[in-house]
């Protein structure tokens, strides 16, 4: 009981220390940003800058989300020196003007093999690393975070994006909204290895089904050091860094250190008999 008021004396010391980033909004760091895909897309995000010798992480969400979402993710992310651009996908949040001005809901975005609004959400990360570039970040500087779809959407464009320089996916799937993942994995087998993590949850039937088969693809593209596997017991996508609090550290220290000595595969699951910390809101 001593060790853990320590312990917890000693974060609390550390957060006061640690610069707090500018909120965009009461669940964002930094400040509000209008973004233009090439196929005519408004997008909404927000961004807060790195600091020296800092990634940037672009966050990419779930279906029927919204870029506040990540909200538990980000802070941690901007304490810990990370830029951070947290996007409204296209027909998600405030990122609903289509091409021909309509505003257009999730609900109707296609998402069949042929034609796939989903899959098209690759330009939306077009649109932020270009206008990341045009704030002076190198484009092998930003690492791309993706939840289910968004995943899904993260490790296509890390593909033909050879300079991405790390993938994590919350939720993995084999095809989120028809959006194929396998292939992409494959294509990731290069003279330089680019680093995943995959993050899934033992009670989503469907992720922790397909994660393992996708986990063993990346393991046979980028090879076992370059590729790591986090388990927790509950949830889905964004969601999971809510019912498990660690899991946010654990997605900041892989950060750090993304090439392992051995395999990385660990499991965030509390000890027996020991409950994971209430939310507050």
């Amino acid at each position: 009981m001593l060790r853990r008021s320590v312990l917890f004396a000693a974060a609390l010391a550390l957060a006061a220390a640690a610069p707090f980033p500018k909120p965009a909004g009461p669940f964002l760091p930094g400040e509000p940003v209008d973004l233009k895909t090439l196929d005519g897309w408004s997008l909404k995000a927000a961004f807060a800058p790195a600091q020296p010798g800092k990634m940037t992480m672009l966050l990419l969400h779930g279906t029927g989300q919204r870029k506040e979402d990540w909200k538990r993710l980000a802070f941690p992310l901007a304490r810990a020196g990370y830029g951070v651009m947290a996007v409204d996908l296209r027909g998600h949040g405030e990122s609903r003007v289509s091409p021909s001005g309509e505003e257009i809901s999730w609900k109707k975005l296609r998402a069949t093999r042929v034609d796939n609004d989903y899959a098209d959400m690759s330009r939306d990360v077009e649109a932020a690393a270009g206008w990341l570039a045009g704030q002076g970040v190198p484009e092998d500087s930003i690492g791309l975070i993706g939840a289910e779809v968004g995943g899904s959407v993260a490790i296509r464009y890390a593909a033909i994006h050879a300079k991405v320089p790390l993938v994590v996916m919350l939720s993995p799937g084999m095809a989120w909204q028809e959006v194929l993942t396998v292939n992409a994995l494959r294509a990731l087998k290069r003279p330089i290895p680019t680093p995943i993590l995959m993050i899934h949850s033992e009670a989503d039937k469907r992720s922790s089904k397909e994660t393992p088969i996708l986990y063993a693809f990346a393991k046979g593209a980028v090879g076992e050091r370059h590729a790591a596997l986090i388990t927790v017991p509950q949830e889905r996508g964004t969601r999971m860094l809510k019912a498990q609090r660690a899991l946010a550290g654990q997605i900041v220290a892989w950060l750090g250190n993304p090439i392992q000595p051995d395999v990385a595969a660990v499991s965030t699951a509390p000890p027996a008999g020991e409950a994971a910390e209430p939310d507050d809101d």
